[in-house]
This record gives C-alpha cells, structure tokens and sequence, in this order.
C-alpha cells in the first residue's frame, strides 16, 4: 500500500497590529510628503508663470497664475504682493483690498502689506484712509519708498499739493531708480501745470525702463501737448510695440487720429480696441464724437448708451451728451448737463457758449444774456457769441443793448487773442487782491487779467514777471506775460515770451498768439515759420490755416492765400465771411475778377454790415471795372463804419481820383497819412501831391 505524502503546511507569520499601524502611518507620510512637494512645485511653477506674465505685460495671466500660486501655498508672500500687484494695475480696488486682508490673515506682516493696502485704498477713493495706512509705525525699510509713493498720490489726489511734492521729493531720494516713481511725479506734474518737470520726469522713467509702456503712453501725451499730434503718433506706436494689447495706448492713439482730421484711420482704431474689448466705454465715446461730426446724431445717443454710464463723469463725455441733447433740441436736458459742467468747470468756453445758445433756444433771454456776457466781453469774442447775445437782447426788448453786439458781430473777422482768463471779474480787484493773496498761481493770474482789463498795464506787468520767474516750468506763467507785453506794446517780447511757453506747450492759443506778435512786431516771415511749425504737427487746425491765409495775402503772396482759403473752405464750408473776403482779394490780385467779385458778393450776403467785407467787394468791382459807382459805393460804405482805417481811405483816394474827384480823393490820401502804421506812404504822397 503506497503511502501518501503530506506535505507539510508552513504556519502565517501574524504581525502585531501596533507595527500594522506604524508601517501605515509611514506610507501616509511619505504620499503626503510627495504631495506637499508636488504641490510646493506647482505652487512654484505658477508663481514663476506669475512672474513671467507680469514682466511680459499680460497682467490678466499674472493675476490668474498668482492666484493659483497663493492658493496652493498660502505663505507665499511674494505671491501675495504679485497678486495685489496686478490687481491694482488692473485698476481692481476692491480686489486688491481682500488680497490684502487674506495675505494677512495667512501670516503675511501688515508692514510689508501697507503700501499695498494704501494704494488699493486710494484706488477705491478714500484717500484718508490711505493716508492712515501709511502712517502706521511698523512699514518695513523695504517698501519705504513704495509707501512714500502712495502717499505723494494721496495728498495730490486732496489737494495738498506742498505735502504731495514732499512726498515724492523722499521717494526720490530713498529709490530714484523706480521708473514707476517717475511716471507718478510726470503725472502729478501735469496736474500742477509744471509740465516742463513733468517732461523730464517722463523721459527719465523711459530712460530707466525704455520698453514701460505706460511710460511711452505718457510720453505721447506729453508730446502731444509739448510739439504736436504728429509727434505723439510715433510714442504711441512704440508703446504698441512693446505691447500690441496695451489698451491705453491704443486709445490715445486712436483719440490722437482723431483729433488729427484722420476720421478713417481714427473708426478703424477704435473697432481694433472693440475687437480687443468688447465694449470699451473709450472706444465707444470716441466712435460717438465720430457719429455726433457726422450729424448723425442718433447713432451718437446710441453709442453714448452702450457706455454704460461709465464716462458720465468725464467733462468730455457730458459735454458730448449735452450737445446731442441739444441737437436733438432738449434744450433742459442739455442746460441740467451743462450747469453741472460748469460748475466743476468754471473757464470751460465751449460749454458756456452752448449753455447760453439751449438757454436762448428754451427762450430764458434773461440766463442766455448772463451766461454769455462774459464771453462777449472778451476781445476775441466770436460772432456767433456776439449775434446770440445781441438777439437775445432783442428778445427781452432791449435793443438799445443790443446794438454794440450786433455791431461787433458784423464787423468781427477774427478778433486779438484775449488775455489768459479775460472775464467778468476785471474791476473786482479788491476781491482780487485777496485771493492772490492767500492762492497760488491761479489766483495770480486772475488778477493780472483784472488789472489788464482795467488798463493797469504796469501792476500786471510787474505780477506776471515775479509769476513766470517762480514757475518757469508753468507756460500759463509765460502766456500771461506775453499777453501782458502785447498789451503794454511790446510785441518782439510778447513773441519771445509766447515762444518760450511753446517750448514747453505748443498747442493752437500759444501758436496764434506767438504768430500775431511776430506779425505787429513786423516780423511777417517768422510769424509764417512759427504757423508752419504747428501745422506739421496739427494738419487739420482751421484757424492755423486761416492764419497763413491771411498773412501770405498781407504779404502779397496771392498764391499762396488763395491755397490756404481754399483748405479752409474744405473743412469748414462758405460760412466765414473773412475767408470768402480774403480769398476774393486774392484772386483780384491775381487777375481773376469774375472770380473775385463772385466770392466778395457771397461774403458781403453774409454779413452785408462788416466794414471790412464791405471794402473787399467795392474794391473787387471797382478796380475789377465790374461796377465801380458800385463799388464807390461799398466802400464808402465801410468807410462810415470805420472812418479812421487807413486802408480803406487808401482804396478810396486812388477811387476817387481814378474818377476825377479831386478834393476827395486828397483828403481821403491825407486820413490815410495820419495812420503811423499806414505802409504806403510814399504812394499816398505821391498821390497827394500831384491833386
């Protein structure tokens, strides 16, 4: 019987429960560990992303990726501060508010977190409570100058002007190698009219970081100002360069074509911002502004609506609504808008001039005549200021009040440029006095318009050299000099005072005034090089153009004028009587008379009492043997008017004595001698002589 093997079982080796658990409790700590590591890499990578973003200017990726980086390692500081960062150059308060709370909370130190608390305050409008934030005792040495940043912001934003250039003066001193530093000071600069200052500060924060966006958009804006439209073209360009999705930029750029005439170029670039950012309240206002041009005021009020309300209170954007609103002949819808502009916006004309036209239009004669007084004052009151006042005279009853408006509207071509903030308020000089007293430049400058206005020319004089010798970055400083030395006579220092606030602002006030002092300081050709230098820069200026016109046909040069009236008639149609007058005499001086009479007749339809527009179109038949009794009779016409102009006594001697009249035509040479300006003297003697 065979024997059946069994094979012998091995025991199990029963492992005590207690080593069970610790050879457990190892694995979880070891996967845990493997987690906490991969978590800190991820934690590092999208802090790194964070970085990278932040530097390329993606600041919407930099925010997502610091908020990953903080929330997968919560004691990242540094992702913290990134965080806040981008929101607050995202322009997100709020968000950079709970940023904050939460880092601290988190165990991040308050006093590495204040200026960032600070500036995020500001953002949200409380300036005093930004201040406070930077006033704590525990500011870590690190964020010093950050923290005096914030605080340079804060006191301009309030007014404290002293405190705020302080401030920045010891973030200077603690960081002067900040571009962002810079960029704040060039802004608060602007703000303070020291624009010389802010010009350097902007370049010194391009030097510094030559590829800073903001910093090139700043700089545009500020050539501008400085030199022209042209030149801010090409700052804005290279901050694309830098950034083809950097937003201000694109909107500068696209308002500089605007206001460049380049209408086409100017729609294409705000539907390249829509395509960017769908719904851009910027873009929109700009492509409102466009439609309002058009006249299609409809699509305007459209587009005003798809903003949002986002830009109501933005100047520009109430004045636009106001306009629609008046176009659209809501006249209180248009005055409620206006009142409120003016009331932050007290030297705003263009508001003023449109209150007073709604005001006319509803029929309140009484707050039409209020509002456009001051406007009538001013030596360069238009006509359209000076007719609306002088019917709304007439629409009280008033005509005896009337009358000079009216009178000064016919006889307006284009009137001397008034001297800076030429208003209402020139005889109050006591209240004056007071306020220059206690104010600043501002101040300053009211009562130097005060005492021109008054014919002080010595105590205004005295005023505004202490002013521009205390601001020589400011060139409201040099403007109201100049004006002050135009007034006094001396228009070779007018022009170089004017050039000098060119230097640092050259916009259209500056340039007209600067050209029209090197004109009667008889210096026609620099007053000719000076106007071209602004065109290069601002193509589109109708009053620039209008300018040349004039100047070339006071020098004879018919060409060249008739070139000039004829751009001017481009952009702006045959409503100015002065350019259908001028172009007319050009084209008679050019042998054209068929062409000169037709143009002098349609300026004289236009405004038939205009002395000077009554002279061209006598002269034009008479010397163009159309008409002469006719054109005798024109000119003697403008003769009552203005019995004491030199040129038209001059064109009405050579008439008469052209027709034999003899003793007219002697004491007509004699008038015209009488004038020390009068440049023809030695043909008026001539003539003189020889009746």
């Amino acid at each position: 019987m065979s024997r059946r093997r069994r094979s012998k079982a091995r025991p199990q080796r029963r492992v005590p429960l207690r080593v069970a658990a610790i050879a457990a409790a190892g694995l979880a700590l070891m996967l845990l560990a493997m987690l906490a590591v991969s978590r800190m890499g991820a934690a590092a990578n999208a802090f790194e992303r964070a970085q990278q973003f932040a530097e390329a200017g993606d600041l919407g990726a930099a925010r997502v990726e610091a908020m990953n980086a903080v929330e997968q390692e919560p004691g990242n500081e540094a992702a913290w501060r990134l965080l806040a960062r981008t929101q607050l150059s995202l322009g997100d308060g709020q968000s950079a508010t709970g940023t904050v709370e939460r880092a601290r909370a988190a165990g991040v130190p308050a006093g590495r977190t204040r200026h960032l608390m600070a500036e995020a305050l500001l953002l949200n409008g409380d300036e005093a409570a930004a201040l406070a934030e930077t006033e704590t005792g525990d500011i870590d040495p690190e964020f010093h100058a950050a923290t005096a940043r914030v605080r340079g912001r804060a006191f301009a934003q309030a007014g404290e002007i002293g405190a705020a250039a302080d401030a920045f003066n010891f973030a200077i001193e603690t960081a002067p190698e900040d571009p962002a530093l810079w960029i704040d000071i060039a802004r608060f600069r602007i703000d303070t009219g020291e624009l010389s200052g802010a010009i350097e500060a902007a370049d010194r924060a391009i030097e510094l970081a030559p590829e800073n966006a903001e910093a090139l958009v700043l700089k545009g804006v500020l050539a501008r100002t400085q030199y022209g439209l042209v030149e801010s073209l090409g700052w804005f360009d290279r901050a694309l360069a830098v950034d083809d999705d950097y937003l201000p930029a694109m909107i500068e750029r696209a308002k500089t074509l605007g206001e460049a005439g380049l209408y086409t170029e100017m729609l294409a670039a705000t539907r390249e911002i829509l395509g960017r950012d769908a719904g851009n309240p910027q873009a929109l206002y700009l492509q409102a502004v466009l439609a309002a041009r058009a006249r299609n005021f409809t699509l305007a009020q459209r587009l005003v609506e798809l903003t949002n309300e986002r830009l109501d209170g933005m100047p520009a954007m109430q004045l636009l609504q106001a306009s629609i609103d008046y176009r659209q002949q809501n006249y209180e819808s248009a005055i409620r808008r206006l009142e409120t502009l003016i009331e932050e916006q007290p030297g705003n004309r263009t508001a003023q001039r449109l209150l007073g036209a709604a005001f006319f239009r509803s029929g309140d004669m009484d707050a039409a005549i209020d509002t456009l007084a001051p406007l009538a004052r001013r030596a360069d009151a238009d006509s359209y200021v000076l007719t609306l006042i002088g019917r709304a005279l007439e629409g009280r009853g008033d005509r005896t009040a009337a009358l000079p408006y009216l009178q000064r509207a016919a006889m307006a071509a284009r009137g001397a440029v008034a001297p800076v903030g030429t208003g209402p308020d020139g005889d109050n000089r006591g209240a004056l006095e007071q306020a220059a007293a206690e104010g600043g430049a501002g101040e300053q400058i009211a009562l130097i318009r005060g005492y021109l206005v008054t014919g002080r020319i010595g105590d205004a004089l005295g005023r505004a050299e202490a002013l521009r010798n205390a601001n020589p970055q400011a060139p409201d400083a040099h403007i109201v000099l100049g004006d002050t030395l135009a007034a006094a006579g001396d228009f070779t220092a007018a022009a170089a005072a004017y050039a000098d606030a060119a230097n640092i602002r050259f916009d259209e006030p500056t340039a007209l005034r600067m050209v029209e002092a090197l004109m009667r300081a008889g210096q026609p050709q620099g007053a000719l090089d000076a106007l071209s230098l602004y065109r290069q820069q601002n193509p589109r200026s109708i009053a620039a153009a209008r300018f040349a016109g004039d100047i070339n046909l006071s020098l004879g040069r018919w060409r060249a004028a008739i070139a000039q009236y004829q751009l001017v008639r481009a952009m702006i149609g045959d409503r100015d009587a002065s350019v259908l007058a001028g172009l007319a005499l050009a084209w008679h001086e050019s042998g054209n008379e068929g062409r000169a009479a037709a143009l002098a007749r349609r300026a004289y339809l236009l405004v038939p009492m205009n002395p000077a527009v009554s002279e061209v179109y006598g002269w034009t038949l008479f010397d163009g043997d159309i008409d002469q009794a006719r054109g005798i009779e024109m000119m003697e016409k403008a003769r009552d008017m203005m019995p004491n102009n030199s040129a038209t006594q001059w064109r009405l001697a050579r008439a008469y004595a052209a027709t034999g009249r003899r003793a007219a035509a002697g004491r007509a040479a004699r008038i015209a001698l009488a004038d020390p300006n009068f440049r023809q003297r030695e043909e008026a003697r001539a003539l003189a002589g020889s009746l």
